[in-house]
């Protein structure tokens, strides 16, 4: 995957799966900047997402952890775009907008 991953990015391969996994960026984003307002951060955990009896919510958890998962996605796309790779979805608008809202990228090694 070392070598073949860069081919990928080059020609627009979609690293997110299809399906009801997948998160739109008006939706994703939408969710980053209320969690953000919510919580005072943007450090989402994959979290469980209990019912209202303390149980855990098979939808809840769903949602929580395709939100999760997109999250993780924009560090992934990061790393892409700063290694001048293709990063799917996140453009050079895109990433001075996430950063103008206060969301810090994970270094990349």
């Amino acid at each position: 995957m070392k070598y073949k991953a860069p081919k990928l990015d080059e020609i627009g391969f979609e690293w997110t799966p299809r399906g009801n996994t997948r998160m739109s960026w008006d939706e994703g984003f939408e969710m980053l900047m209320e969690f953000g307002r919510v919580n005072g951060h943007f450090n989402v955990a994959s979290g469980t997402g209990d019912d209202d009896n303390g149980q855990p919510s098979d939808k809840k958890m769903s949602e929580q952890r395709r939100f999760y998962n997109w999250v993780e996605s924009l560090h992934r796309m990061y790393r892409s775009y700063k290694q001048g790779r293709q990063p799917g979805s996140l453009t050079d608008e895109r990433v001075v907008l996430l950063v103008k809202q206060g969301f810090m990228f994970r270094n990349i090694s």
